[in-house]
């Protein structure tokens, strides 16, 4: 018993920060969108004409038809590097509540969405002629974020009947019980959040950016519900062993 206890914290340190990390992206990214998005005057911004892109490029251009000028480009694109950071970060915090090859699978998606996002910041996207580097960081942390999705979804399914280490699991169930169906939530954003990029790419159904937001709000949902849940089971779990 003694030995199971140094371990049990060590998750439960991990599961608070990874907690804290999906929240934190979550806030940041919905906050440097609006901030930086309520500074366009002149043209002004639209959220069902303009791509979130568009909130990255200080130069005044037109792109595809779009007239861009974003005053605090500079914002939105510490957005989209902090969020692919703590979005990477969180999931390589709460390695102990995955499993098998789904846990390599979510981390290494996760990191491609970091990475992506990072040229997405680093790179403007002030053109989408050929492949430029910010279509290509785009689609990395599109595809890579909502696959992540997916594998946590499937590995928090695969944990719960894991019988490998008794800690792990005891936070598994509670993770769960908070929210039954978060292995379900997780797959359907995440497969959402795919099929919004394919329809947004073919333009099946017109309204680019639209589906370009709804195959991105995934993550966000997600980083809210599973940041919550988390920070739920390490005060539940931290006040069941301090009584």
């Amino acid at each position: 018993m003694q030995q199971g206890k140094p371990r049990d914290h060590r998750h439960l340190g991990r599961i608070a920060a990874g907690g804290a990390a999906f929240i934190l992206a979550a806030l940041v990214y919905v906050v440097t969108e609006a901030v930086s998005a309520a500074a366009w005057q002149n043209p002004p911004y639209f959220y069902a004409y303009n791509y979130i892109s568009d909130l990255g490029v200080a130069r005044s251009l037109t792109i595809d038809g779009r007239e861009v000028l974003s005053p605090l480009a500079a914002v939105m694109n510490f957005g989209f590097q902090a969020h692919g950071l703590l979005f990477a970060l969180g999931c390589l915090l709460v390695l102990p509540l995955l499993d098998g090859k789904m846990k390599r699978f979510a981390c290494a998606a996760a990191l491609v969405h970091g990475i992506g996002n990072g040229m997405v910041g680093y790179f403007p996207g002030e053109s989408y002629s050929g492949v430029s580097p910010h279509v290509v960081g785009a689609g990395m942390a599109i595809l890579g974020g909502n696959l992540a999705l997916i594998g946590a979804g499937l590995s928090i399914g695969r944990r719960v009947g894991a019988r490998e280490d008794g800690a792990v699991l005891r936070l598994s169930d509670r993770l769960v019980r908070f929210v039954p169906r978060l292995s379900g939530i997780g797959i359907g954003l995440g497969s959402f959040g795919i099929a919004a990029l394919a329809i947004m790419v073919t333009r099946v159904l017109g309204y680019p950016a639209v589906f370009e937001r709804l195959s991105v709000y995934t993550m966000t949902a997600w980083d809210l519900l599973f940041g919550c849940c988390l920070l739920a089971v390490w005060f539940a779990s931290s006040r069941s062993k301090s009584a």
